[in-house]
């Protein structure tokens, strides 16, 4: 397609920017012509102007999001280390958890799937953050991971919080999908389960967010609820007992969550 010479102009000086389909297409074949690689010019575009009325934005948490109360300050610590900037830039689509439990009740290995769409050209990395809940309890190890690597990983053993990037094969362009898994395993002595819950934090909104414990054949246990709370606690709300099937399996399900805290709890 043909573009003017003085649309370049515009776009190169800032005074515009390329945003209608067929203006993106042409920074496409730019892209191929200089040989920058693809996204090469898209990624510095950054999100586009808002038009007609503005819809607000949901505020991002800050801390508070990642952990609890007590821990403000540490986790600040963690998250200067690793980078923050693209985290909020990503939706939410679909979240599973699968959590297996060992017969002593203690967490064995979680695998976890995320599907995310980039909110702007640019995104490359999704953060990843994990609470013991039990400071000094030993962190797990990041396993297998599929579609993304291992980028900084940033550990306080003493209170029991991780933070590690996930880097994505590529900055996504906005609007693109991708699906990241990654597995978490603990190893002996399995980290026990924190007064018999497992949940997770949602600092941004989600779509869908399935939650699947399985239980050791020999330990089942005789009551299972799903609850959530908000980021800072306070009385579990959405309660509903939960049952759990003969295969050991109990689920928790929230479609359009969020900020705040799904999880399964239950007693021996």
């Amino acid at each position: 397609m043909a573009v003017s010479i003085a649309a370049l102009s515009y776009w190169q000086s800032g005074r515009r920017r390329p945003e209608r389909p067929d203006s993106l297409t042409a920074v496409s074949h730019l892209e191929e012509i200089l040989e920058v690689g693809e996204g090469g010019l898209s990624a510095l575009l950054g999100p586009p102007r808002p038009r007609g009325k503005a819809r607000p934005r949901t505020r991002v948490p800050g801390p508070e999001g990642w952990v609890g109360e007590n821990d403000y300050a540490s986790i600040a610590e963690l998250l200067a280390d690793v980078d923050t900037t693209t985290d909020q830039d990503l939706c939410r689509l679909s979240l599973r958890d699968q959590v297996e439990l060992a017969m002593d009740g203690s967490t064995r290995r979680v695998r976890s799937r995320q599907v995310l769409r980039a909110e702007r050209s640019g995104v490359d990395r999704v953060l990843l953050g994990y609470d013991t809940r039990l400071p000094g309890d030993p962190l797990p190890v990041i396993g297998t991971l599929r579609s993304c690597r291992l980028g900084r990983v940033s550990a306080d053993p003493r209170n029991g919080l991780m933070v590690a990037e996930l880097l994505f094969d590529r900055p996504l362009r906005r609007g693109e999908r991708t699906a990241v898994e990654y597995e978490l395993i603990h190893v002996a002595p399995h980290h026990p389960t924190f007064d018999n819950t497992y949940s997770r934090r949602f600092r941004h909104p989600v779509r869908e967010y399935v939650l699947e414990v399985r239980y050791d054949s020999r330990c089942r246990p005789s009551r299972c609820e799903q609850f959530t709370t908000g980021l800072t606690g306070g009385e579990p709300t959405d309660v509903r007992e939960t049952p759990v099937d003969t295969w050991g399996y109990a689920y928790a399900v929230a479609l359009d969550f969020g900020p705040g805290v799904v999880g399964l709890r239950w007693d021996w």
